[in-house]
């Protein structure tokens, strides 16, 4: 069974939005899952003719053609008046493990993130994993499972391992810690945690685990939204500084507990 039975991909057109429906039509292919383009318009839009209809629905079939040459065979088009990140989540929460995928457009910058973007708002307030796309790949190849050894970057962990392993990708698991012992303790109480099949690549990397894990190169950086809010985000968490500043693509999964 595929990690993920929809995902949910959200464009406006842009160059930034076009790499996120890639993505998602690169892993919706492999999966073998539906995918949903959402476009809302609205009157605030700042892109050109976004505040009409006619464009919204001319921008999902874009989106359309793009994900249909990528071997995505289920596609349905949302394009919507109002809120991108209600539409995105509504349309989320129409299947059961859904997975929203979007540009990383505004994550970076201080005045979207001061005065709102949709991928600010989703980073603080999805109730479902987000894969925030700053660049577009062919084939997602390299994927990194952020650990810190705490519960929830355990369940963060599972996640991305239960992708990659849908994906066909051998991930490897990353922690970062002040020195190599404590690293490779992290890894092997996360290792023994998750209970693989087989072996499990790891790599124990030092300094600082924001600036480290911001800068790493991988196709895909998975990393658990501990953080992302209250006091923790107000006061700067590990989370919230790589989702900002990462230069990879990022998974950031969900971690609260299911609801009974």
């Amino acid at each position: 069974m595929a990690p993920y039975s929809r995902i949910v991909v959200g464009t406006d057109g842009s160059d930034e939005a076009t790499d996120a429906v890639t993505v998602a039509g690169v892993v919706a292919a492999v999966l073998g899952v539906p995918v949903t383009v959402v476009t809302a318009w609205k009157p605030s839009v700042s892109v050109p003719g976004g505040r009409e209809q006619p464009w919204a629905e001319l921008t999902a079939e874009g989106a359309d053609v793009d994900l249909t040459a990528l071997g995505v065979t289920a596609i349905e088009r949302i394009p919507v008046k109002g809120s991108a990140f209600d539409a995105l989540v509504d349309a989320a929460a129409q299947s059961d493990r859904a997975l929203i995928v979007v540009g990383a457009a505004g994550l970076g910058q201080t005045a979207s993130r001061l005065w709102g973007s949709t991928s600010n708002e989703l980073s603080h307030h999805s109730p479902v994993d987000v894969l925030f796309v700053r660049k577009a790949v062919a084939a997602v190849q390299t994927i990194a499972l952020a650990t810190d050894g705490s519960d929830t970057s355990v369940r963060a962990a599972r996640a991305g391992y239960d992708l990659a392993a849908a994906l066909g990708v051998r991930p490897v698991l990353v922690t970062v810690a002040g020195d190599t012992a404590a690293a490779e303790e992290t890894l092997e109480n996360v290792a023994s945690q998750l209970e693989v099949t087989g072996s499990l690549a790891r790599q124990a990397l030092l300094g600082d685990p924001a600036d480290v894990l911001a800068t790493a190169e991988y196709d895909l950086v998975v990393i658990g939204n501990r953080g992302m809010a209250g006091f923790a985000r107000v006061l700067g968490s590990t989370a919230n500084t790589i989702t900002h500043r990462a230069t990879s693509n990022l998974l950031l999964v969900n971690t609260a507990p299911a609801a009974e």
